[in-house]
């Protein structure tokens, strides 16, 4: 009889140490595939990142802009966006480039969507800030009329950045319109998907295009390409001109033609 108790003994004490040893086999499977899917997402992350700073640099220079013949807008690379395959993403973020050894903004670049949109209801400050080459000109009848604008590389409506000096540069009243009608096709776009109840994005980047140390832009490329599905793909260069006007793009000073 007892040698049955302590035979029951033992193998009530065996269960419990394979109760144990299952028990921690389990913890150490958890604990390492938590830590592979963190790593999984770490690199992901990761290469997101470096995708988007990758994509901060400039993919075109003065000397593939023709020189200005008449026409406001031309396309660029047969209007079809830089963008790859492994740029295509569903995170939100916004980048802009540091200043440069000039003080001129450079590449704006941001995956549009309603969390980068100005909530409902948001009012647009004031704008304190004056890039390179600000020095306004006022013409017409009692000066109501002027020459720049301090344009919002990725406009306000899709970033919810006003007063950005990495965001701003000087541009004609112009090329503020001309960029304006291609900021409305994003922004629609995303409005139009938001109201069927998708959130979609919208990839977009403008690069300011200098020539030499010039203080002005010659203009600024605009690239644009929706994630989800196709609707929105453009590439356009806007040149910063002004009819009747005559541009130093070294200052940014001007003379009104008559």
């Amino acid at each position: 009889m007892k040698k049955n108790v302590k035979v029951k003994n033992e193998l009530k004490q065996f269960e419990i140490v394979i109760s144990i040893i299952i028990l921690a086999l389990i913890m150490i499977y958890m604990v390492l595939h938590n830590k592979s899917r963190v790593s999984e997402t770490t690199i992901s992350n990761q290469l997101i990142q470096t995708n988007i700073e990758n994509n901060i640099n400039t993919n075109i220079n003065i000397d593939d802009i023709p020189q200005y013949s008449g026409e406001m807008v031309i396309n660029i690379n047969n209007d079809v966006p830089y963008f790859e395959d492994k740029d295509i993403t569903t995170e939100n973020f916004e980048v802009y480039s540091t200043l440069d050894e000039f003080n001129r903004a450079g590449v704006a670049y941001a995956n549009i969507c309603k969390y980068t949109m100005p909530p409902k209801g948001t009012k647009r400050g004031s704008i304190s800030y004056k890039p390179t080459g600000w020095i306004q000109y006022l013409y017409g009848e009692n000066n109501s009329k002027h020459l720049y604008e301090r344009c919002h590389l990725i406009a306000w409506q899709l970033g919810n950045e006003n007063n950005n000096k990495q965001n701003l540069i000087t541009g004609t009243s112009q090329m503020n319109t001309a960029m304006i009608e291609y900021e409305n096709i994003v922004a629609n776009w995303i409005k139009q998907k938001n109201n069927q109840g998708k959130d979609y994005h919208v990839l977009y980047r403008v690069t300011p295009i200098y020539d030499g140390e010039n203080k002005l832009a010659t203009g600024i490329e605009i690239e644009a390409k929706s994630v989800e599905e196709d609707g929105v793909s453009f590439n356009k260069f806007i040149y910063n001109i002004q009819d009747n006007f005559e541009i130093d793009y070294s200052i940014g000073k001007a003379k009104l033609i008559e």
